[in-house]
């Protein structure tokens, strides 16, 4: 009896050390968060929308994700359900001062992640207190240098001084980060394939974006045959989208790339603009028609209607996406994005442009009339 109480003790913390090793062998890890926008640092205007974007990561899937600004949680945002991969976009209205910006991911489990923390600077505008400073010290060593024409002096000191002020007030570059109008983060897409990343940003600066600013890739994977694009003019204030092409990596895998935008003399400003997609393997040889969503032609117009012979009409087009390529019938052929032609047409022509993705297509046309010259010169020869 002794014996076989000691094997039954010995089965009994067997299982008890099994059992034990078997929760141990399985802890709960913590879920990860990494904020991809703003970049920390950033510079805004109090009132502005800053639009912190961020991924969370979670075997066990991610519940919720809070935007705490300073201590204090200002956005709580659960996910429709528990997913191994949740990105989001929460908003905050910018106050005054130097921020701490922190997101923090909740799993299913109900474990939290270590926070990702960035900071953003908010700056008062404080230009017309530096304005009045600059002309309150020119007119005193006007009036030291010169005390016998006073008059003449101080006639001159006022003349000058509105082109002092527009002198020192330079202008300042920003951007912010409003929405991924094509292919938000995550995406999944086959290998090889073609598309348009579309970021939809605001020009937060005082300068107005013109010729010479361009958006710069600067890191991860390129997936273009350009590091750099011309950006869209905009005025201070305004909000453009901004188009890159694309290509998917020819090998399966997760793929980041990180622009900024650049003025003419090099210099980088605003937000980061990413692109994050997944890219799957497809068959040996993959069908024309793998495209994730049917291309959109923004606009298709003509400057005129209807026309005389012999004159002219211009053909204009916004952005096409989605598209592997977009073409214009009537031996225009294959057209850049946006863009726009002269046409001369003998005669009443519809023009038809097709934006192709594999299988997908899609058209838009507009139809120029062309009319005969009247007959004024017979009318007016006849009594």
């Amino acid at each position: 009896m002794t014996r076989q109480l000691k094997i039954i003790l010995v089965l009994a913390l067997a299982l008890v050390t099994s059992a034990c090793s078997v929760v141990g062998a399985a802890p709960t890890s913590k879920p990860t968060v990494a904020i991809t926008s703003p970049a920390n640092n950033s510079q805004f205007q109090p009132g502005d929308q800053v639009t912190v974007q961020s991924t969370s990561l979670s075997d066990q899937g991610i519940m919720k994700v809070d935007l705490v600004v300073d201590g204090n949680v200002v956005r709580s945002d659960p996910s429709p359900q528990p997913q191994s991969s949740f990105t989001v976009t929460q908003a905050w209205t910018a106050t005054p001062g130097t921020h701490t910006i922190t997101v923090r991911a909740t799993n299913a489990v109900n474990v939290t992640s270590d926070p990702a923390t960035i900071t953003v600077v908010v700056q008062a505008a404080a230009e017309t207190p530096a304005a009045t400073a600059t002309l309150a010290a020119s007119p005193t060593p006007a009036a030291t240098q010169s005390p016998t024409p006073a008059p003449t002096t101080a006639a001159t000191q006022t003349s000058v001084a509105p082109t002092a002020t527009t002198v020192p007030g330079t202008c300042a570059n920003n951007s912010l980060y409003l929405a991924d109008v094509t292919v938000p983060d995550g995406t999944v897409l086959a290998t090889n394939q073609p598309f348009n990343k579309i970021w939809r940003v605001r020009n937060t600066g005082t300068c107005d974006w013109s010729t010479g600013y361009t958006l710069a890739l600067i890191g991860g994977e390129a997936m273009t045959t350009t590091t750099t694009i011309a950006l869209p003019a905009a005025a201070a204030g305004a909000t453009v989208d901004v188009l890159v092409p694309m290509v998917a990596p020819t090998t399966p895998g997760s793929y980041t790339n990180i622009w900024r935008m650049r003025t003419a003399n090099g210099t980088l400003f605003g937000t980061r603009l990413t692109t994050v997609i997944n890219v799957i393997q497809t068959a040996a040889n993959p069908p024309t028609n793998n495209c994730p969503f049917t291309p959109v032609i923004e606009s298709f117009s003509t400057s005129a209607g209807s026309i005389t012979s012999g004159q002219s009409a211009t053909l204009t087009w916004g952005f096409v996406v989605g598209a592997e390529r977009a073409e214009i019938d009537n031996g225009i052929g294959g057209v850049s994005t946006p863009g726009s032609t002269t046409v001369t047409p003998a005669s009443t022509t519809t023009y038809t442009m097709t934006a192709v993705c594999g299988a997908k297509v899609t058209t838009a046309q507009v139809t120029i009339t062309v009319v005969s010259p009247t007959a004024a010169p017979t009318a007016t020869t006849t009594p």
